[in-house]
């Protein structure tokens, strides 16, 4: 009996199938790789490493890095943002749950706060943005009827205030400070009372 024998040849045409990584998997490739080692290592070599697959599905979806950034910047922000209102509720007196948020922020998300406050990289957010913007008026208005001062002047105690807390936490990000969260509370309280009654001085002149 003779048997049929099917050769079959090999393509050299043949297209590996794309590996389909979505744009939800590298955004949280990307934040992972800032959370652990900060912004220098979202880079496309070391994304396409930790998610198995070549540079080209990073640069199919944002083009390029400088795109995938901002994506990750707007990705930080929320997440800092509902820490600090976290901060803000669980604390008798909001304004200094948000102050002690911030910098315990600075203490156990190092990276994430340089990448929003201090890279030189890439350019967010700032202390006179945040004090100015609207979302800033309903804890400035907590200030104005905890302490009988006018909506500016509570927004100058905000200011000055916040300039301290943004000192401490930076020196939280980088190692340079190791305070215990009661002592920094006992310095934010000394800072928000010595501004408010020098601010209240100048007013009853």
């Amino acid at each position: 009996m003779i048997h049929n024998i099917c050769y079959v040849k090999e393509r050299d045409d043949i297209v590996p199938p794309r590996i389909k990584v979505s744009k939800e998997s590298i955004i949280n490739s990307a934040f992972k790789l800032l959370r652990k080692q900060g912004i220098a290592k979202v880079n496309a070599r070391d994304l396409a490493r930790d998610l198995k697959c070549s540079v080209q599905p990073i640069f199919r979806t944002f083009e390029q890095m400088e795109n995938l950034k901002k994506e990750l910047y707007h990705y930080v922000e929320e997440v800092f943002d509902k820490y600090m209102e976290e901060g803000m509720k669980n604390h008798r007196i909001p304004f200094l749950g948000m102050g002690l948020a911030y910098i315990n922020f600075a203490k156990h998300e190092p990276n994430l706060f340089k990448f929003l406050f201090m890279s030189d990289e890439f350019k967010g957010r700032n202390i006179l943005q945040m004090v100015r913007d609207e979302s800033s008026n309903e804890i400035i208005g907590i200030i104005s009827s905890m302490t009988g001062l006018s909506f500016k002047e509570s927004q100058t105690l905000f200011l000055n205030v916040w300039l301290v807390t943004h000192g401490i936490g930076s020196l939280m990000a980088t190692n340079d400070c190791d305070f215990e969260e009661e002592q920094i509370e006992v310095i934010l309280m000394d800072v928000f009372t010595g501004f408010k009654l020098q601010i209240k001085s100048k007013g009853d002149k």
